[in-house]
């Protein structure tokens, strides 16, 4: 299935995101893991940056479209992964742009208690590992 001509007839939209988000979500996940105390005390000062806030809402919304709309047939379980991470990827940016700076930071303290972080950590490298996986034997 030719999609792009860079791709070349090689590879398929599919797998180039499958790898794509699977190498992200995993090393974020071990740096969430790793780096941990960190993360804790940087997450309260994104909520405190009205700019920041709206880069990375506006951040979320244009990689969320890009998945959506890239990414319209998912055939098998590795599109339909990806297309709902494009939506959830959306939804969130889209969040992040409406949500009071309050709201923003329940989440973040939500996320920022060690139990719950080391969960989400796990749950992106394992998200993240399979979607590498299935993308790079795809």
């Amino acid at each position: 299935m030719k999609v792009l001509a860079c791709f070349d007839g090689r590879m398929t939209l599919t797998s180039y995101v499958a790898q794509l988000l699977g190498l992200y979500l995993t090393v974020s996940g071990i740096l969430m893991i790793v780096r941990e105390q960190a993360m804790i005390e940087l997450a309260p000062k994104f909520v405190d940056s009205p700019a920041f806030i709206y880069f990375l809402g506006s951040l979320g919304i244009v990689i969320g479209l890009a998945i959506v709309l890239a990414h319209t047939m998912w055939i098998g379980m590795l599109g339909l992964v990806i297309y709902l991470v494009g939506w959830v990827t959306l939804l969130r940016g889209i969040a992040m742009l409406l949500l009071p700076a309050e709201t923003e930071r329940k989440i973040l303290g939500i996320f920022s208690h060690g139990n719950v972080s080391y969960v989400a950590a796990l749950v992106a490298i394992v998200l993240g590992g399979w979607l590498a996986y299935a993308g790079f034997t795809a």
